[in-house]
């Protein structure tokens, strides 16, 4: 029988909630928006239901979970009750979308985000690479942070990375987001900024938030230790630098990929679906088809391991490829040689 995470891989939670509520009141960005039915709430809809993290968050009584959460709320069984249903659900003959998540993905990849969220977000950028290079507090932490990484400062600046000193607030109209409601506004993180870029499109932002301190979170403070403005589509990271090498390297994180971009883009091409839990949406397979080896190099951890062998079932051609120490950039910055690695896995 098929394992949780194995589950999880098939089972949008996102459609099941659209099975048991009906349509969403709204769409946000990557969320949809419901009137909540575990508490009395018949004027704001409060449960948001998140496509890209596969969870849901209660913003009034706080109830929030995952795919199993949620069946064991609605139908009031265990988590074993909820497992051997969805296990059964998978199982059936001819089981097949809407519930698959490849087909409920296609609102993630259904063009890059509009011409106004696309030019607030450049002006946001713009921004950001001048703190990053002028502020003194992204002189002291912004770059501390990349050189500490192992990151050059060529590699930082043709990546056109950024640092944004303090928090800020910027209403969802600035950003072509008129049916999100004002008062919930976009937050754009202290930390890093790293764009995604593909052909002159800006598709998304991600930023690595750091406490007031000027120190990377540990996700442990309420946002995590990435954030991105709503209203930013996904796509495959790196696909604008590919040279037609014939390996691909795939990092689990946007910083894991530009240093081994920056140590190895003479032998292989390289990129990231931008997190262990995300899934090789079909849109982006054309882009890897001409490679004869894909080398998985995703976090040591438990993680970044399942995502990694999740990947690898796709295609002999994806092999699991763990780095010596923890993530690529901990295995520089702890003395690693990561082109001597990567040079290591091609020779094998």
């Amino acid at each position: 029988m098929l394992a949780k995470d194995d589950i999880k891989a098939q089972v949008s939670l996102g459609e099941i909630v659209q099975h048991d509520l009906g349509p969403p009141v709204r769409r946000s960005g990557h969320w949809l928006i419901y009137f909540c039915p575990f508490h009395a709430n018949t004027r704001t809809p409060a449960l948001g239901v998140n496509l890209e993290t596969e969870t849901f968050k209660c913003f009034s009584c706080q109830v929030q979970g995952d795919l199993f959460t949620w069946r064991m709320r609605r139908a009031g069984e265990s988590f074993p009750d909820a497992l051997r249903y969805f296990q059964e659900l998978v199982a059936k003959p001819g089981y097949s979308p809407p519930i698959v998540r490849e087909k409920h993905s296609k609102n993630l990849m259904d063009g890059p985000p509009s011409r106004k969220w696309q030019q607030r977000g450049r002006a946001f950028l713009q921004y950001a690479q001048q703190q990053l290079w002028q502020h003194e507090s992204g002189l002291q932490y912004g770059l501390d942070e990349l050189f500490r990484r192992g990151l050059q400062a060529s590699t930082v600046l043709t990546w056109g990375l950024g640092y944004n000193p303090a928090w800020i607030s910027d209403y969802p109209a600035h950003w072509g987001l008129h049916h999100q409601r004002q008062d919930q506004k976009i937050k754009l993180a202290r930390g890093l900024v790293i764009p995604c870029q593909n052909a002159g499109t800006l598709w998304y932002l991600k930023m690595r938030v750091f406490d007031h301190q000027g120190k990377p979170v540990a996700g442990k403070d309420g946002y995590g230790k990435y954030l991105q403005p709503t209203g930013g589509k996904s796509t495959l990271f790196g696909g604008d630098h590919f040279s037609g090498k014939p390996v691909l390297l795939l990092a689990e994180s946007e910083l894991d990929a530009l240093l081994a971009w920056q140590e190895a883009r003479a032998w292989v091409d390289v990129a990231t679906l931008g997190g262990a839990g995300k899934h090789l949406h079909p849109a982006w397979i054309s882009q890897l088809l001409s490679y004869r080896r894909i080398l998985v190099a995703y976090d040591l951890d438990d993680p970044g391991q399942r995502g990694a062998h999740r990947l690898a079932q796709l295609s002999a051609r994806l092999e699991v490829c763990p780095p010596p120490e923890g993530d690529l950039c901990d295995f520089q910055s702890q003395g690693g040689n990561l082109r001597c690695w990567i040079k290591g896995l091609l020779q094998q």
